[in-house]
């Protein structure tokens, strides 16, 4: 026992050293190409600088390249985007490989009842799901952060429409007074509308930044208005009011509701609570389960059946409003 824990640190030191000195490569590698490409731009003319940009782009490893191929780095860009991280999709699959890696190491060593074979891919599956359950679990948190300020943006919107100033001005107002993650999405599309972008082009890369129904109907406001005319600022004020009203709709169905989440939870958490008091308190109760090839079917089965249970439950209580 005590071999196998030393060969455990001894590679995991080996995998958290050659990450640091990876991360830190890459690190210097990309500060080293900023500033060259920095240097020649200065140095160079406009037709030599859209060369040297286009240049830039290859520049990717071939990890890289080849998640370009297979159509995977847009879809994790923008689910990166989307929770507020600034990682790309290499850096995203490499954290998930290198958690792969730990959570084998240590389903090897902590076995528990069952025998490694089963426990080490478990443990490796389990980590390997943890970036992606963070990232989405951080997607979801800003998006109903965004969701939750957009009827103020609006009324901020229709305020300073009031009182004459522009729509891209009121847009760069609002990204500069905002908070997060608010402020960066109107900041790209202030950015997008002062770098020469037609309005609705902007507004397109905010629809799929936010994926929102309200979102929406406020693209769909400003871009009929600036076909057909009209006070905009009264539709985005009307458009607030109808949001809020949501809000409080959606409020009040989760207060009704309430009571299932609470039920699902307790049917959930209870069979791992009764699992582990047992395991405390009459170990060889669950060992001699765990031997038998029908008790381990058995196991098997109920830890199914209590993640189908979870999902249905969890769909159940899940109403849209």
């Amino acid at each position: 026992m005590a071999l196998l824990a030393l060969i455990f640190i001894f590679i995991f030191a080996v995998v958290v050293a050659c990450m640091g000195l990876g991360m830190s490569f890459l690190k210097s590698k990309q500060k080293r190409q900023i500033q060259s490409m920095l240097r020649k731009a200065e140095a160079s003319p406009v037709e030599q600088r859209s060369s040297l940009l286009v240049r830039a782009a290859k520049t990717e490893d071939a990890f890289s390249r080849l998640l370009h191929r297979l159509k995977l780095s847009e879809r994790l860009t923008l689910f990166l985007e989307q929770a507020g991280q600034d990682w790309n999709a290499s850096k995203f699959i490499f954290i998930s490989c290198v958690a792969a890696i730990l959570g084998f190491f240590v389903g090897l060593k902590l076995h528990f009842m069952l025998s490694p074979q089963i426990t080490a891919p478990l443990f490796a599956a389990v980590a390997t799901c943890c970036p992606l359950l963070y990232v989405k679990r951080k997607r979801a948190k800003n998006i109903a952060a965004f969701e939750e300020q957009f009827p103020e943006a609006l009324d901020f919107l229709a305020r300073s429409m009031r009182a004459g100033h522009g729509f891209s001005i009121a847009l760069e107002m609002l990204s500069t007074d905002s908070p997060e993650p608010l402020a960066s999405a109107f900041r790209r599309v202030s950015n997008e509308i002062q770098l020469g972008s037609p309005l609705e082009q902007a507004f397109k890369k905010l629809l799929v930044l936010i994926p929102l129904v309200d979102v929406r109907f406020f693209v769909s406001s400003v871009l009929l208005q600036q076909e057909t005319g009209g006070n905009l600022g009264e539709i985005l004020t009307k458009l607030a009011s109808i949001i809020r009203e949501r809000f409080r709709l959606k409020g009040q169905v989760k207060a009704a509701s309430a009571h299932g989440r609470i039920t699902g939870l307790v049917l959930v958490f209870m069979p791992i609570a009764v699992v582990g008091f047992m395991a405390m308190s009459n170990p060889q109760y669950l060992l001699g389960m765990a031997a038998d090839k029908i008790g381990r079917l058995m196991i098997y089965g109920a830890i199914v059946l209590q993640v189908i249970g979870h999902l249905v439950i969890r769909k159940i209580v899940n109403i849209k409003v």
